[in-house]
């Protein structure tokens, strides 16, 4: 078991048969949908702390900043029962500081999980029926699937941006030598093939 799970390309070979393909993407989005799960409960609205889906950040700022997408919304509260910090707060601060418009960023503050994201966002930006924004879903490639089913089973219609993981990506010589990494993105990666079934199991997707 630990020669399979620690073996580089097994894992490649596993992980491209469920990553979502990219599409070819519009001129521009009304809304870039980016969704949380990507600060530290340790952050303060002074010092972010991101981990690693902290990637999903830079890739709004560079959307937004090649005119890719007008606005950003911001889904998502801590993730956690046990804190009381909004995630999306913090990230406005952060968009703020790094020369986004205030007007231009909406907060989703209520959603704990993948599944509220979706439906949370869909009432928020439906308000107008008639007439529904044209949107960009910005996550970590690992978490599209799961997060894309959900915003496809509400009325809004999104494109995934898929953001690249580099750990995907193995040489060599982690075919043959086992590697402690490799473990470890299978722990994220088995997390979200469980999450997608139980989705599935409970009518979210």
């Amino acid at each position: 078991m630990l020669l399979f799970f620690s073996n580089g390309y097994i894992y490649k070979i596993s992980f491209e048969l469920w990553e979502t393909q990219e599409v070819e993407l519009k001129e521009s989005y009304d809304y870039g949908i980016l969704l949380g799960g990507m600060i530290s409960l340790n952050s303060t609205k002074q010092k972010i702390k991101f981990g690693e889906s902290g990637e999903r950040m830079l890739s709004t700022l560079m959307l937004y900043n090649s005119k890719k997408i007008k606005k950003i919304l911001i889904s998502g509260a801590s993730g956690s029962l046990k804190s009381d910090m909004i995630e999306s707060d913090y990230l406005k601060l952060y968009l703020i500081r790094n020369g986004v418009q205030p007007a231009d960023i909406i907060c989703e503050r209520s959603s704990q999980n993948t599944y509220q994201n979706a439906l949370f966002t869909a009432k928020q930006l439906s308000k107008n029926t008639a007439n529904l924004p044209s949107c960009l879903l910005i996550t970590s490639e690992y978490h599209m699937k799961r997060a894309l089913a959900c915003f496809n089973n509400t009325n809004l219609t999104v494109d995934p941006y898929v953001i690249k993981l580099d750990e995907k990506y193995v040489d060599w010589f982690s075919y043959i030598i086992p590697q402690p990494s490799i473990i470890y993105r299978w722990n994220i990666l088995l997390h979200e093939i469980i999450g997608f079934y139980s989705y599935k199991l409970n009518g979210y997707i």
